[in-house]
């Protein structure tokens, strides 16, 4: 994570998608909101938020502060949510949904402001994570519910995102097939003009993809790297 990864486009090319697919957001219990991150929540909320990958010292709640600071420029592709309870103030939740950082290295984006499109087009949610104390009341779903909302919409100087992907651990697979994601142990692919945009696999991962406006059509096909998930309707295609 860094700064030029949630940087958005000098130039806003009309590239969108169809219509942004409604979303409701499940009610939250009585006692906790869901909320913004500030900049005052970044020390409170990393522990929350490692909860999403303890086992990775390189985890992306370690740049949580610089997101939280990103996440309220509203040039930024960059959110930070935070579910609080209301009586104490304790953070019990949190999520983040991010550009795909991938897009600033893949090799066939690199140095093209086309990076920057593909990046704002396609949405990451990341460290999704609730307190044990809290788990089984409906947060976790109402978090993801909420991400989808915040990065398929098409806010002023934004793109809205056509898709939402989570790398996630195999046995998460039916939490997310349940909030209507689909699988793809391999990864997921993009065709573009310039070409087809592999991502993935990662070993020990899978990818959850949902589509956040209509015209995205996602097909599981074999590629270069596997039986990835192509997903179309995110850029036009390339030409024949």
């Amino acid at each position: 994570m860094g700064e030029r990864m949630y940087a958005a486009p000098t130039s806003r090319a009309a590239v969108q998608p169809g219509e942004v697919i409604p979303v409701d957001v499940p009610a939250l219990p009585d006692d906790v909101v869901l909320r913004d991150a500030a900049p005052s929540d970044a020390a409170a909320l990393e522990p929350v938020m490692r909860l999403a990958d303890p086992d990775n010292p390189d985890g992306s709640w370690r740049q949580l502060p610089a997101a939280i600071r990103q996440s309220l420029d509203a040039d930024n592709y960059t959110r930070v949510r935070a579910v609080e309870e209301t009586e104490s103030g304790v953070l019990v939740g949190g999520a983040m949904s991010l550009p795909a950082a991938w897009a600033f290295t893949h090799p066939m984006l690199m140095g093209s402001p086309n990076a920057h499109v593909i990046a704002g087009l396609v949405a990451s949610l990341d460290s999704l994570a609730v307190v044990e104390a809290w788990r089984g009341k409906g947060i976790a779903r109402a978090l993801v519910a909420d991400v989808e909302r915040g990065a398929g919409a098409h806010e002023v100087g934004k793109y809205g995102a056509a898709v939402l992907y989570v790398t996630h651990e195999p046995e998460l697979t039916d939490f997310y097939a349940g909030l209507g994601f689909t699988v793809s142990p391999d990864g997921i692919g993009i065709p573009t003009p310039a070409g087809f945009i592999c991502h993935g696999p990662i070993k020990g991962f899978r990818f959850s993809v949902k589509a956040l406006r209509t015209g995205v059509q996602m097909e599981p096909l074999p590629t270069p790297y596997g039986r990835q998930l192509v997903i179309r309707g995110v850029l036009p295609g390339p030409a024949r």
